[in-house]
């Protein structure tokens, strides 16, 4: 029987895939039509809402006002980018050109500037037309000296040139300006122009670079001796033509003292100024919004309040002989201090387990946690005590450095080092990471509630307050008593046990916190059982109250109290970084040493600790840098007042709050010149770090 098959038995033509293929992607391209036209509508009507609502709010008046603005602002810096890599592009094929533009911008820059800030004759327009004077003079100048190649023709044409130039700018200066020169200052400023730029370049180019240097930093030195030392409005034509004739006269000479600039070097030139192009607008920002300010906080801090006359370093006389600055009266108060004799004994502890430690090594001291951590903890707590007895802003900043940066630093690394693939990591880092979201001044105010004090008649509303009276109400309850002493005598075991298991497993981080718990839990048993623990007192006649603890007015350690907002903020910070730097230690190191028998502790400290002392040095040092600015913490919660004090916010205090802007000034100064070690060993680090 044959079994016959209706369907067609032609061969399927070779086109038919193509075919399919061309008509699957019709199908797409129609489909993907569509979403397009779907988002394209949802996109336009999000953006119609927008326009609508901001319409609405703002005000269409405003938003076209925006708009226009930002064009212009973008159109100007392109106009700007552009014309500076046309003008550089002539700098190879026409140098004569491209000369006779840079001075022409250059005159035009300066004199603008100058006009702009009322420093000049008033000549109408302003201040386009003095900018146009000054462009043309200077643009004459630098179109004279491309000229001559033979440096003994060039040489005079340059300090003539700019002589000229110097002299049209004295003329052009206002008479309210014209300053009384200060012979003094003039020289100073000057041989410190020589002496720093001069060194500069003889490090740079060896004794020829040193002159150049020397000639360039005469002129700098002079231009803010005779200026930034001078007293504006008391000084005649005559002094306005030195102080800038002569710093002129001294940029003609170091220009006409330059070799030729041959075909090489143009094109050299042609190729840097690209990236200098980008460059350029970022330093000018960062010369506006730093230099600059720095310069004048520099000059102000010589000045008196108002900043009318020159005061010499009186305001810095008065921040180290203040008392309320830098007060020594009771510096040797910390001998008779408890924390002073308890930190002794931990030094002392340190040393006596290194020594017999060493012993079993064949060594005169072992180097290990058992015998370092109570030395360091001691350190800690020595200058705690020195810090708590000398008073003043300054100590009160070096104790902050000192607290803040130790504890965020020793938080951060336990956290990465107890965290460190664990299986709740991620949440416990999240957690200890969180409090970094928030401003200083977000976490000023949470932690005033947190040790706000209410009158002891009222309900405590500070958390820490509510916890101690309610410590308080136990100790003088006698079934509240007794369950507290039967936890704490629980706690205590388990802690007795965690030691003895360390002492055997040799983890000697685990013995020594397990012990020191074990102390804390054993002085709680002997407050609870003795004279109590909490905020309670009784009168006379044996009726108890209330007594809360004035965190923030107590002194000295207020000054701690506050120090735990920033350690709360900056301890995740520490953490983060610290446990990246142990997930990249390489893993094959710490195999190697567990192979060799070593313990957990001792690979730590032993084989870790050495591999990320670098990021800890990291660390350490921008905690310094962050701690020594601190001001938001301090102003939220006590604004400097019961002895809490900071420079930062002295320094807001006295200029803004007291008008005293030479005070404030030095103050500024003082914290700039203490951050500016500490920035060069971040950056020695980072530099070795590279190599």
């Amino acid at each position: 029987m044959t079994v016959t098959d209706d369907r067609s038995t032609e061969p399927a033509s070779p086109d038919a895939p193509i075919a399919k293929q061309v008509a699957i992607g019709d199908a797409e391209a129609t489909m993907r039509g569509r979403r397009f036209s779907a988002d394209a509508a949802f996109r336009a009507a999000v953006l119609v809402a927008l326009l609508a609502f901001l319409g609405f709010y703002v005000g269409a008046g405003s938003m076209v006002t925006t708009l226009l603005k930002v064009a212009v602002a973008f159109a100007i810096s392109a106009a700007l980018f552009i014309g500076a890599n046309k003008l550089f592009d002539q700098a190879y094929p026409r140098w004569t050109v491209f000369n006779t533009m840079l001075g022409g911008v250059i005159g035009f820059t300066v004199f603008l500037l100058l006009d702009g800030n009322r420093l000049l004759r008033e000549l109408s327009p302003r201040p386009w037309l003095w900018a146009v004077v000054g462009a043309a003079a200077l643009a004459a100048v630098m179109f004279l000296l491309s000229a001559p190649r033979q440096q003994l023709a060039r040489l005079p044409l340059a300090v003539a040139g700019f002589c000229g130039f110097g002299v049209l700018t004295a003329f052009a200066t206002d008479e309210t300006v014209h300053p009384g020169l200060d012979w003094a200052a003039l020289l100073i400023g000057t041989a410190i122009g020589v002496f720093v730029v001069g060194g500069i370049g003889m490090m740079r180019g060896g004794s020829a670079g040193a002159e150049k240097g020397a000639i360039g930093g005469a002129a700098l030195g002079w231009l803010i001796g005779a200026w930034g030392g001078a007293d504006l409005g008391a000084g005649s034509v005559g002094e306005a033509l030195i102080a800038t004739v002569v710093p002129a006269a001294l940029i003609g000479l170091r220009i006409g003292l330059g070799a030729e600039v041959g075909p090489t070097r143009r094109r050299a030139i042609d190729k840097k100024a690209r990236s200098w192009i980008f460059l350029v607008p970022a330093l000018t920002f960062i010369a506006a919004g730093l230099v600059i300010p720095l310069l004048r906080t520099i000059y102000l801090s010589f000045r008196n309040d108002d900043g009318s006359e020159n005061v010499g370093l009186v305001n810095y006389e008065d921040i180290f002989t203040n008392k309320n600055s830098f007060n020594l009266d009771n510096w040797s108060a910390f001998l008779t201090s408890r924390l002073f004799w308890i930190a002794i004994g931990m030094v002392g502890l340190g040393i006596i387990v290194g020594v017999v430690s060493g012993r079993r090594t064949r060594q005169a001291f072992e180097k290990g946690e058992a015998s370092l951590a109570p030395i360091f903890i001691g350190l800690f707590l020595i200058s705690c005590a020195v810090l708590s007895t000398v008073r003043g802003t300054i100590f009160n900043n070096i104790w902050w450095v000192v607290v803040v940066t130790t504890l965020s630093t020793a938080i951060g690394l336990g956290v990465a080092v107890l965290a460190d693939r664990s299986k709740g990591e991620n949440i416990a880092k999240s957690l200890i990471f969180l409090p970094m979201a928030i401003s200083f001044v977000g976490a000023g105010i949470i932690w005033r509630f947190m040790y706000i004090a209410r009158p002891e008649s009222d309900e405590q509303t500070g958390v820490l307050n509510s916890l101690w009276v309610w410590l308080g109400q136990i100790s003088t309850s006698g079934a509240g008593k007794a369950v507290a002493v039967a936890a704490l005598a629980l706690m205590a075991l388990g802690l007795v046990l965690l030691v003895r298991r360390g002492l055997r497993t040799k983890q000697n981080t685990l013995a020594g916190i397990s012990l020191g718990l074990l102390l804390v839990a054993g002085y709680l048993i002997y407050r609870f059982i003795g004279p109590g623990l909490g905020g309670f007192t009784t009168n006379e006649e044996g009726v108890t109250s209330s007594r809360t603890i004035l965190f923030l007015q107590e002194g000295p350690f207020n000054n701690m109290w506050l120090m735990v907002v920033l350690i709360w903020i900056q301890s995740g910070f520490a953490m983060v970084i610290l446990s990246a730097a142990i997930k990249a230690v390489p893993t094959e190191l710490t195999e190697a040493a567990k192979m060799d028998g070593a313990s957990e502790s001792q690979v730590f400290w032993r084989v870790t600790m050495p591999q990320i002392a670098p990021t800890i040095g990291v660390v350490v040092t921008t905690l310094i840098v962050t701690v020594m600015k601190v001001f938001d913490i301090v102003k939220v919660t006590t604004s400097g007042d019961f002895d809490t004090q900071v420079v930062a916010n002295e320094m807001f205090t006295r200029a803004f709050g007291q008008s005293k802007d030479g005070l404030g000034a030095a103050l500024a100064v003082v914290l700039f010149v203490a951050i500016i070690p500490v920035m060069y060993l971040n950056i020695r680090r980072m530099q070795r770090a590279r190599i």
